[in-house]
């Protein structure tokens, strides 16, 4: 498939320019004029490059399009420059989708966490741009804290960061925000949740909960983060076919 067909094709897909993102979403490095196997990963790291090229792919889609934030400078030296040469020799061409790849409905970290749980998603929260990043799901009814828990340790076999119950023993509507997710808490309580479920947590998180009496579960930021690439590289695979590989490259944060 042509290069520009396929970054049409995310882009309908994804819809980035409805996200106000804090990174370029998109086409990133353009290594190759046509896309023929894929590999998705959570984070543009050099061993994910590797992996691309013993798998003979030339084309890489990332959550985590580290070096090209909007902070960073962006220029090819350094540890990016050494990346991106490493693309270019390969002709791996790059892409990375943030906040699309949290909020998408359908293929989004969070929608995808509340089916693995066994939860309908309900709504969107966390506006940013047109669209939602967060989550609001629900149990067909109220299960015990103790139940959600062991489907979260089930889900998240590589452990729980923090768990904070200090709030309702009955859980029925989860907010979810994958990653960093903390800034969402008080908007997802002020929705009426029973718990809320992110990657990582902020130091004045456990002191509000406690004080607040909420419910508050944190189990990764990138722990949190596979399940939108995963399910992405799947999609290309059927609806494309176009070979793609999700490859998980763990990060303890």
């Amino acid at each position: 498939m042509l290069l520009r067909d396929f970054s049409n094709w995310l882009s309908d897909l994804l819809e980035p320019s409805k996200y106000k993102d804090y990174c370029s979403n998109g086409l990133c490095v353009e290594a190759s004029s046509e896309v023929t196997k894929v590999v998705t990963g959570v984070s543009f790291r050099e061993s994910l490059i590797d992996k691309a090229i013993e798998l003979g792919a030339d084309c890489i889609i990332v959550h985590h399009p580290h070096g090209f934030w909007a902070s960073d400078s962006k220029l090819p030296i350094g540890i990016l420059g050494r990346k991106v040469q490493k693309l270019m020799e390969n002709h791996i061409s790059l892409f990375g989708f943030h906040l699309p790849l949290d909020g998408h409905p359908e293929i989004g970290n969070n929608a995808l966490i509340a089916s693995k749980l066994g939860m309908e998603r309900i709504s969107g929260f966390m506006s940013s741009g047109e669209k939602e990043v967060g989550c609001i799901a629900s149990f067909p009814k109220p299960i015990s804290r103790e139940e959600v828990f062991m489907r979260i340790q089930k889900l998240f076999p590589l452990g729980v960061s923090h768990s904070l119950f200090y709030g309702s023993s009955e859980i029925q509507k989860i907010g979810i925000c994958s990653g960093g997710g903390s800034s969402g808490i008080d908007e997802a309580f002020s929705l009426g949740v029973d718990l809320y479920l992110t990657g990582e947590i902020k130091e004045q998180t456990p002191i509000f909960v406690e004080e607040e009496r909420q419910n508050v579960v944190a189990c990764g930021h990138h722990r949190t983060e596979i399940f939108g690439v995963q399910a992405l590289a799947k999609k290309i695979e059927v609806d494309l076919k176009i070979p793609s590989t999700f490859i998980d490259i763990d990060n303890a944060v």
